[in-house]
């Protein structure tokens, strides 16, 4: 019973939520990619540089990982960075399982766009700079709708936080949507927002597009990491296990149509992943590249 009700706390957006979404019209085509995998490289696996990119952060903030009595992979030295949770779901049984890891120096709420890059001013502010942000939050729906948002919603359906000005919603900007790509990078900019020379930012929400983390990549300096498809915790055996391993996340397809073939398991595709971006920087420290990767069914979040 436990571990039904702790996969549907997370997996299901509230009546109310869905309904703000499916009576926006034209304006819900505009946050959506075509389809889940969209920008998506195909072929699983981790490349060198992302892999590298991650222990040089794990090696600058102290961090260590090793193996405990469970077999499950746990990280001590990291409670550093930020944690978002979205306001409305603070209640969630499974966000807040995420969150009693304990594996951030502070939380914070926010509720639309303009808190959003609020809240990581209020951080760099009392902190210096992000090293690391851990976001909990629900994320898109895919019945019905096979693709990802470029973004993530508010706590009013699109007023949250998008890749692009292209992306924000006709008519919904005045709202409270924003943008990486201009408002986020404004900040950056300005100093008011600072991210580490070495950071790692992970989503965990549905549904959320690979454009919305290579954008963030670009504009943060960070790797970034989202689920583009149904994102949910992986679950062990036992109810200690499922809290020992809060930090171990699932990202699979939401339909049926798709789930993927025995064709393309074959050939090592795989839609409806985790996708992370990893910047490759200049010697001033700008962003000249990302390197894309599609990293499968799970991911192990630091």
């Amino acid at each position: 019973m436990f571990k039904s009700l702790f996969l549907t706390s997370l997996m299901v957006i509230s009546i109310s939520g869905q309904a703000q979404i499916f009576n926006l019209g034209r304006s819900q085509d505009q946050i959506f990619s075509p389809a889940h995998g969209y920008d998506l490289p195909k072929k699983v696996g981790k490349k060198a540089q992302a892999k590298s990119y991650r222990q040089q952060y794990m090696d600058q903030m102290g961090v260590s990982s090793f193996i405990d009595e469970l077999g499950i992979t746990q990280f001590s030295g990291n409670d550093n960075g930020l944690a978002l949770i979205k306001k409305g779901n603070t209640d969630e049984g499974a966000f807040l399982t995420v969150l009693n890891q304990r594996n951030y120096k502070e939380v914070l709420e926010w509720k639309n766009g303009p808190e959003f890059i609020e809240v990581l001013k209020r951080y760099t502010s009392r902190n210096g700079c992000i090293p690391k942000i851990t976001s909990v939050s629900h994320g898109w729906i895919s019945e019905d709708r096979p693709g990802e948002g470029d973004g993530l919603s508010g706590n009013k359906g699109t007023n949250g936080i998008f890749a692009t000005e292209g992306d924000l919603p006709t008519g919904f900007k005045k709202f409270g949507s924003r943008s990486l790509q201009k408002d986020m990078k404004e900040a950056v900019d300005s100093g008011e927002i600072q991210f580490c020379g070495r950071c790692v930012v992970q989503f965990y929400a549905c549904n959320i597009s690979a454009k919305f983390a290579s954008t963030f990549a670009a504009v943060s300096g960070c790797q970034a990491v989202v689920a583009t498809g149904m994102n949910s915790p992986i679950f062990q055996s036992d109810n200690r296990k499922v809290y020992a391993g809060a930090h171990y996340w699932k990202s699979d397809a939401g339909v049926w149509a798709e789930r993927h073939t025995d064709a393309q398991r074959a050939r090592g595709e795989r839609l409806g992943s985790w996708y992370r971006a990893t910047p490759v920087k200049d010697a001033s420290g700008r962003v000249r590249s990302l390197v894309e990767e599609n990293l499968g069914k799970e991911y192990i979040a630091l």
